[in-house]
């Protein structure tokens, strides 16, 4: 039976807050043959429904592990991730179990995934500033994007894009102009465009496909990071000559994307800027969200190419 998520997903514009459906795997510690039990977090905007394990699954030849094959939904096919698979644990299973699963289908750049787990717990209301960026160690070894904790659980926010964009090459961000049309933009715009993304994939390519058209690049991990890094400009009297646009994910640890673009609008120094929200979820609801915080434009990833005429047309029409 399907389920549909807490009711309030869309919360206060402005508030840096956010809803987190927590959900646990069950597998094998290899080395002490113990149970283990993991509790994770998802961001319920992105969910669309909890379903049960589906009965009937078809293979996808030549696909990677943990990709278990598809799945029909309301006759829409589904492509079914099994979380534990890509984490590489063993997972917890005797006869029946699998009949206690529940996949998460969620909505990522424009594409429905269900992602296997062994349960989902509860719904928590938290802030982005509960939410800390991981340690080095496990930022760049796994997918996970942030660690919050509440009512004494250990919540690791999982990166669902780097998984998906793993998995799926047409979901990667990339631009597809030539070297032409990069040096026409080189000459034109001697500022930065400060990125802002949590996902360090989604950074590093970001980083990577800017630069490569022609345009200098600030990254920055998360809001709080880009709001400090403006700030200092702003104090120094070089924010004019240092930052031509602004783009922004939409979550983040710390400080999401709404409301790191409210505290730019909220301050005449940053008139001449535009922000740009550039995010896998950017669903009609969100959008109104969006353009309730003053964000000068929204595209959903990994549309690279229509961003970056998107911005021009922004810093074209605030100059």
């Amino acid at each position: 039976m399907a389920s549909q998520p807490s009711g309030n997903i869309l919360l206060e514009v402005g508030t840096n807050e956010l809803e987190v459906i927590t959900f646990y795997l069950d597998w094998i510690d290899q080395q002490t043959g113990k149970r283990q039990k993991i509790t994770y977090g998802i961001n319920a905007a992105k969910v669309k429904e909890l379903v049960a394990y589906p009965e009937e699954i078809t293979e996808i030849a030549e696909s990677m592990e943990c990709v278990k094959g598809v799945f029909l939904l309301r006759n829409n096919s589904i492509p079914l991730i099994d979380l534990c698979t890509w984490f590489g644990y063993q997972v917890y299973e005797d006869e029946g179990t699998n009949k206690k699963w529940v996949v998460i289908v969620a909505d990522l750049n424009g594409k429905s995934f269900g992602f296997v787990t062994h349960g989902v717990d509860k719904v928590y209301r938290i802030s982005w500033s509960q939410i800390s960026p991981p340690h080095e160690l496990i930022a760049s070894g796994q997918s996970i994007t942030g660690i919050c904790q509440a009512d004494d659980l250990l919540i690791q926010m999982i990166d669902f894009e780097r998984i998906v964009g793993t998995i799926d090459p047409s979901m990667v961000v990339k631009s597809n102009r030539d070297e032409t049309a990069a040096r026409k933009i080189e000459e034109k715009y001697d500022k930065s465009v400060l990125i802002v993304d949590d996902s360090r994939v989604v950074l590093l390519q970001l980083t990577r496909t800017l630069e490569h058209a022609g345009f200098k690049v600030i990254p920055k991990s998360d809001g709080q990071a880009a709001w400090d890094y403006l700030e200092d400009l702003r104090l120094k009297n070089k924010l004019d000559d240092q930052i031509l646009a602004i783009i922004s994910d939409i979550e983040m640890p710390r400080m999401d994307g709404h409301h790191f673009c409210l505290k730019i609008k909220q301050n005449s120094a940053y008139n001449k800027i535009p922000v740009l929200l550039f995010s896998s979820m950017i669903t009609d609801a969100l959008r109104r969200k969006g353009k309730s915080v003053g964000a000068d434009d929204q595209v959903t990833k990994p549309e690279l190419d229509e961003l970056i005429d998107r911005m021009q047309e922004c810093v074209e029409r605030l100059s």
